[in-house]
């Protein structure tokens, strides 16, 4: 409110003021005994007329910045908001709108729109990018995925093969008793698939069609004989490729296509030869061509009878006939088959389900077998694969059993009894003898139905396949033979130049991307633990973390929360301190603009062995080959915090020769309802933290003050500090006392001393 040459009779004051917030004022005729200058302002009316923030600041530090952390969609959804950040602040950090992901898909694929948003509405709001690492807020799914062991599914769920291929393994190093034509060449070269050699086939430039290139081993196939095949692929190009049978007349019989990728991929499948086929087929092998100058690896092809284990009493337990004889009671975002080349089964098909959004409960993602008959007396043996697209979570439930939700251990290698299974994007085998845990087949039912409960967790994706539900105490059969599932394990050097070239990837495609429009960035944040030691590398574990196990029967564990999107990463625990040292390096090699690359933690102020820690840290960087521009010390504080701290912190700070920066500055009351005291104090701390950083930092380490969250708006606190009142600003956008002490702060005096005329314009 501005009020010119307007004297107020002393009888009108207290009814002026009242209105001021309502900007109603009532005039009255003059006193010409008291002059404006005589009248005292009142507190609300002093803040309501200072300047914006960021004018003070360029008057009084023109070298540094004040910036404020935000959420990017609070700004570019909600205009009031977004108009008192750009009268205020000279630059923003958004909370998640950069972090890792945020942007990397669980594809390894990078998602801008937000922040291109931004960029495109050229604010002139600088931009601090926060932050390229990170211990959580990573793409889990994405980084494990890269380092996971490579998962070797062999043996038919369907029974053995009595095998007649000779050299299906190319252990000869040679490729003797094969054939084939036309539009490609042939080597055996090493590797193989977990073995000396395979066979290294390239396509030439003239195929256009699957039939151009053939590899076969003859045979003799007897009408009425079921006979299974197995063997593995690897092609980088994706070659397509399809198991097929032939006689000396060029008819013949074709089943399954798998789909190469850079990863050895096992294929299976049985057929019937039938009176119906074309007679006298004799030779097996697959078809590939169609890519140009392709290549495609082969390795441990097997043919023969299939041999025959007890019958899977689950109707299309491997789902070829899609999900016929399967009822789906609650469809959740949707139920379907899908092709999935090496799946389990070696067939095709696999039971895709997909949980809601507001999916809750076990039973709002249900799809239930078909009628399976009751084995009074005896045990029966469930079984199945199941992977999920990230941290899922299923069980079983039965009608027709004495029990219908029990608890068991189901992966055989759990520490105890359990209502559910966790899943995640390696398949896992659920195996379990029902008898084995209180449970039996009710007497008065003839049959029984499995019902697969997958509605633990929201938005969530899964595939089911090879159900197998066998006899195991028939002493005359031997229970169906199952895949089994191993692992290859990836060596410590091979993790690390895998992640380490992610990591330079990302740091490429954030600074190109984003860069230019950054003029600093949080290179690495929180690396050091609260007990003080380095995350990951040290120890340093958020709570409930711990170290990852691996081994070659179980996989790779990583006992870091993916929970709730956490995505806990600790790059140094594959990296070890070189992740440091590689993130400066490349976040320099591709720096666009020469912005500053900063380190950033908190509780620096309450714990000076903390901040030893990290400026320990900054030093092995410095004198490992990368510099680190500047340390940020984050400030979530409470009102309570000492003057004492906070000098030593800043001192400390300034010794390192860096340039310093607060990175997320609030201040805590203990309640969203503060008391006129409450608020005092919140203001006081404000100022000391400020007049500390300007008194403490030299000028020409002076970087920028960053306030966190714009207001004590509900929608910003919904999970950063519910139920307090940390801000400048109030839950309507309305200047706090807090406000008056920044500004006072930045201008090292009382800016409202001068505010004694009602023309404001004379200072």
């Amino acid at each position: 409110m501005k009020i010119n040459k307007i004297i107020f009779p002393v009888a009108a004051l207290s009814l002026a003021f009242a209105a001021c917030d309502d900007q109603v004022m009532e005039w009255r005729d003059g006193d010409p005994t008291v002059t404006g200058s005589d009248i005292p302002m009142e507190l609300k009316e002093k803040i309501a007329n200072y300047d914006f923030i960021k004018n003070y600041m360029a008057e009084y530090h023109p070298g540094v910045d004040i910036t404020l952390g935000m959420g990017l969609d609070n700004f570019l959804d909600d205009e009031a908001y977004r108009q008192v950040v750009l009268d205020n602040y000279q630059g923003v950090t958004f909370g998640n709108a950069m972090k890792h992901q945020s942007v990397v898909q669980t594809n390894g694929s990078y998602n801008w729109d937000k922040v291109d948003q931004f960029i495109a509405m050229n604010t002139g709001l600088k931009l601090h990018g926060h932050n390229l690492l990170w211990h959580t807020q990573q793409q889990q799914n994405y980084l494990r995925k890269l380092i996971a062991p490579e998962q070797i599914i062999s043996g038919g769920n369907d029974g053995g093969i009595e095998n007649i291929v000779t050299n299906g393994d190319f252990e000869s190093g040679n490729d003797n008793g094969w054939s084939g034509w036309t539009q490609y060449t042939r080597t055996v070269e090493a590797p193989g698939h977990d073995s000396n050699y395979a066979l290294k086939c390239v396509t030439n430039a003239e195929t256009s069609v699957n039939y151009d290139c053939q590899l076969w081993w003859s045979v003799d196939l007897e009408p009425g004989v079921t006979y299974a095949y197995s063997f593995y692929i690897k092609s980088p190009d994706g070659v397509e490729v399809q198991f097929v049978g032939q006689n000396a007349n060029y008819s013949g019989i074709y089943k399954s296509i798998f789909t190469g990728t850079d990863n050895w991929t096992l294929c299976e499948g049985e057929f019937e030869y039938k009176d119906s086929d074309p007679a006298d087929v004799c030779r097996v092998g697959l078809q590939f061509g169609g890519i140009k100058n392709a290549t495609l690896w082969v390795d441990d092809f097997k043919f023969g009878r299939k041999v025959e284990g007890p019958a899977n009493l689950c109707p299309n337990g491997n789902f070829a006939d899609g999900i016929e004889g399967w009822n789906v009671n609650n469809p959740g975002a949707g139920v379907e088959t899908v092709e999935m080349a090496g799946a389990p089964s070696g067939n095709k098909n696999v039971m895709k389900m997909t949980s809601s959004s507001s999916s809750e409960k076990a039973w709002d993602l249900q799809v239930v077998s078909g009628d399976i008959p009751s084995q009074h007396g005896k045990k029966v043996e469930v079984s199945f694969y199941v992977k999920s697209e990230g941290a899922g979570k299923g069980r079983l439930s039965f009608k027709g059993l004495t029990n219908e939700w029990p608890w068991m251990n189901w992966t055989g290698d759990q520490s105890s009894w359990t209502e559910a299974f966790e899943t995640s994007d390696n398949w896992t085998q659920i195996k379990v003898v029902l008898q084995n845990y209180s449970v039996d087949f009710d007497e008065s039912a003839d049959v029984w139905k499995i019902s697969m409960d997958f509605g633990y967790v929201p938005d969530m994706t899964y595939y089911i396949d090879n159900v197998l539900v066998t006899v195991v105490d028939d002493e005359a059969k031997a229970p169906m033979r199952a895949p089994s599932i191993t692992y290859a394990l990836k060596t410590p050097e091979e993790k690390k130049a895998i992640l380490l070239g992610a990591m330079e990837e990302w740091i490429k495609e954030a600074m190109t991307h984003a860069g230019p429009a950054c003029s600093s960035w949080d290179v690495i944040n929180e690396p050091i633990g609260d007990n003080c030691q380095i995350r990951g590398i040290e120890g340093g574990w958020m709570s409930d973390d711990s170290e990852p196990v691996e081994t070659t029967e179980s996989g790779l564990n990583l006992n870091w929360a993916n929970e709730a999107g956490n995505g806990h990463f600790y790059w140094g625990y594959y990296c070890g301190m070189d992740y440091a040292v590689k993130a400066f390096e490349y976040a320099a090699k591709y720096n666009p603009n020469g912005a500053k690359l900063f380190v950033n933690d908190y509780n620096l102020e309450s714990n000076p062995n903390k901040l030893a820690k990290l400026i320990e840290f900054v030093e092995y960087i410095d004198n490992n080959g990368a510099h680190v521009d500047g340390i940020g010390t984050q400030m979530h504080v409470s009102s309570s915090i000492s003057k004492e701290q906070v000098d030593a912190m800043f001192k400390t700070l300034a010794a390192t020769g860096k340039l310093i920066r607060i990175t997320e500055l609030d201040i805590t009351v203990g309640t969203k309802t503060p008391s006129a005291d409450q608020l005092q104090k919140q203001a006081d701390c404000y100022q000391m933290i400020l007049t500390s950083y300007f008194e403490n930092i030299p000028e020409n380490q002076q970087s920028a003050i960053t306030l966190w969250t714009l207001s004590d708006n509900e929608k910003e606190h919904e999970y950063w500090l519910k139920d307090d009142a940390p801000n400048v600003f109030d839950a309507s956008y309305g200047r706090k006392l807090a406000y008056k002490s920044v500004c006072d702060a930045i201008a090292g005096k009382d800016v409202s001393a001068d505010f004694r005329s009602h023309d404001y314009s004379k200072k």
